[in-house]
């Protein structure tokens, strides 16, 4: 039996450097977001709009607005960095000169501006899980939650990391069950940038870029090798994110990230499911 949850749907696309979502206005919190294969289905690069994931603006009462952001697997997560700043980007747009916003997570509020030179995004406070963890394959990880979890690793040669294969088995680690964790291979550059290529949870794949990820590579090449902050990180997408951090008695304060984010194209889509 075919159910039809809506005629049609108005979205949105954004990509934050690279990392694409689905953007939908739900004020009315009328999408049907516990259907997961809805969400896949939406998120899919050949059945559907395609992205890496979906995220729905919804009334908040502690912030302005409250982003439920999904992965592509239908799953909802605590946070993702790329996709708060899309979902700034998509504010400016729907609200009438309105440039700075507090955003509700499930990882808190976050207070957010547009400037010219590109979104600022507050995250809350990173959290060392773990250090120098022996990983599977002779690595060496460093496990530090920005809003999800993520495992640094470095390497001298991005390009040789078989990023799938490699992160794929890492985040399944039995350490790290039931959640499992994302993982971000990290390369220093002589310039001090920091070249990062992410396997997603959620997506499970490769992204071209990851906003948590590229936070918790900042926090341990800041700790680990000193280096200068702010901390400019290079995602596979060749754009840039820049971390920014302060810290007190060995801990991190006013820690945010900023980055481009771009509105691709609108459209309408038919919910429907089996």
């Amino acid at each position: 039996m075919l159910i039809l949850h809506s005629k049609e749907l108005p979205f949105s696309k954004f990509q934050g450097a690279g990392n694409d979502f689905i953007v939908i206005g739900d004020l009315s919190c009328n999408f049907p977001c516990e259907d997961e294969g809805l969400i896949c289905r939406l998120c899919h690069r050949q059945k559907g709009v395609g992205a890496d994931g979906l995220i729905l603006v919804q009334p908040s009462s502690c912030a302005d607005y409250k982003m439920r952001i999904f992965n592509q697997d239908g799953k909802e997560a605590a946070m993702c960095g790329n996709g708060l700043r899309c979902m700034v980007l998509y504010l400016t747009m729907h609200t009438q000169n309105q440039q700075s916003f507090s955003i509700e997570t499930l990882r808190g509020v976050h207070e957010c501006i547009a400037e010219p030179s590109g979104i600022r995004t507050a995250l809350s406070t990173p959290l060392i899980q773990g250090w120098a963890l022996s990983l599977a394959c002779g690595y060496v990880g460093y496990l530090i939650d920005t809003g999800v979890p993520h495992i640094v690793i470095f390497v001298s040669n991005l390009h040789e990391v078989d990023v799938v294969n490699l992160g794929r088995q890492i985040r399944y680690q039995e350490s790290f069950a039931p959640g499992g964790v994302n993982v971000n291979f990290a390369c220093i550059y002589p310039s001090q940038e920091i070249g990062v290529r992410t396997y997603e949870r959620g997506v499970e794949g490769e992204t071209l870029a990851c906003g948590t990820g590229a936070a918790a590579v900042a926090v341990a090449a800041s700790r680990l090798y000193g280096i200068s902050r702010p901390v400019t990180v290079l995602c596979k997408s060749q754009e840039k994110i820049i971390c920014h951090m302060h810290e007190v008695e060995d801990k991190m304060t006013n820690f945010f990230l900023q980055g481009p984010a771009q509105h691709v194209f609108d459209g309408k889509v038919a919910l429907y499911r089996l």
